[in-house]
């Protein structure tokens, strides 16, 4: 019996401890009830976990907030293989939408964020301090709503992305949350509380002065919301994280391959990127966005398998995909298998084709000396 005993809590303790870490079987999602739920919707959340050895302190995490008529699998997908050394999580909202003003989502999703992150900060095999946010589009609004009103200490970087600060969020020299609940027939959508914004932490926007659909230069939009100036929201940004200097006005310093320009506060903590990829990020945007928030950076010698990063771009694609590998000059073979494992090709040229494909999820297999890494692209 005694032995029974010590078995049994031995067992529990294994049990305890696996239940305490962050596993590709996690179940996260998140519960909510309002007028349009009253039932409750389920938000599904989906995850990733990285290959590379867990550092001492335990992986960062990014949240990933996807673009209206989005969701939580595709927007994975579309960083699986930017941010590889991070945990990427990443929700679906109510009718594949945010509620910032004018969507059909009156959802609670600020509340449903606020616990997701404490939620995540409870895994042992999570850096608690090291809860990132990259928010694409509509995704980009909720990442700035969460910016301005989430004080958790961990939420260290903050990433908007095609989409900068609107009116409703920033007006009167204040920065807004929500009181009751968005409404597009009053003042300021419901904007009405006054809000301070967590001042220590890092944030980065990324906007194209040839968006069609959200103005570079502030004005209204075709989503039915006023936004300010990408320039001036950066100011703003960087004034309330602590900077009293002049507001940068010349066209921001020319960096990367395609051309993008960097306006950057505070030592690089607050920085604004200015493209022209339309409504979405070409590669040297994306490429920055790794570099910001340091991914495989942690420890010099800790994540080997980064240090050959496979590049496989533009992903999503609607025809073909370049294939390249970082510090290796040498002979590259892709293969391309559909979600059923089935090999469609095999080639040894680093421009591969999918445009005769139907739309889905492709993984490319790409071999590199005595090498391979498999890379999931997303036909359109």
């Amino acid at each position: 019996m005694k032995i029974l005993i010590q078995l049994v809590l031995i067992i529990s303790v294994l049990s305890y401890s696996n239940a305490q870490n962050l596993t590709q079987s996690t179940n996260l999602n998140i519960t909510k009830s309002w007028y349009q739920q009253p039932n409750g919707y389920i938000y599904s959340v989906f995850l990733d976990i990285p290959t590379n050895p867990m550092p001492d302190d335990g992986y960062p995490v990014c949240i990933l907030l996807h673009g209206n008529g989005g969701n939580g699998a595709q927007i994975i997908n579309q960083f699986l293989n930017l941010l590889e050394c991070h945990v990427l999580i990443a929700p679906t909202g109510y009718l594949n939408s945010w509620n910032l003003c004018t969507e059909n989502s009156d959802a609670p999703d600020m509340e449903m964020l606020n616990e997701l992150i404490d939620t995540i900060q409870q895994f042992n095999n999570i850096n608690p301090n090291q809860i990132r946010v990259l928010g694409l589009s509509n995704g980009a609004g909720l990442a700035n709503s969460l910016y301005i009103e989430n004080s958790n200490p961990g939420l260290d970087i903050i990433c908007a992305a095609v989409s900068h600060m609107n009116e409703f969020q920033y007006h009167l020299g204040n920065f807004y949350k929500i009181g009751t609940n968005t409404d597009s027939s009053i003042s300021f959508c419901g904007y009405n509380q006054v809000s301070n914004p967590t001042t220590s932490r890092k944030y980065l926007s990324i906007s194209n002065d040839n968006d069609p659909t959200i103005p570079y230069h502030g004005g209204f939009s075709t989503v039915g919301i006023n936004f300010l100036d990408a320039e001036d929201a950066i100011y703003t940004i960087a004034q309330n994280q602590g900077f009293n200097g002049f507001k940068i006005n010349w066209p921001g310093v020319p960096i990367s391959n395609p051309l993008i320009f960097e306006y950057s506060y505070l030592s690089g903590n607050v920085v604004h990127i200015r493209g022209n990829a339309q409504h979405s990020l070409n590669f040297s945007q994306m490429d920055y966005i790794k570099s910001f928030f340091g991914d495989c950076q942690s420890s010099l010698d800790l994540y080997d398998n980064c240090k050959k990063k496979t590049k496989a771009f533009p992903n999503p694609t609607n025809g073909n995909i370049t294939i390249s590998v970082d510090n290796f000059n040498g002979n590259i073979q892709t293969e391309v298998f559909d979600i059923i494992g089935n090999r469609l090709q095999i080639s040894n040229e680093t421009n591969i084709s999918l445009r005769d494909y139907a739309k889905g999820i492709y993984t490319l297999k790409v071999a590199y000396g005595d090498s391979s890494k498999e890379v999931k692209v997303i036909k359109e």
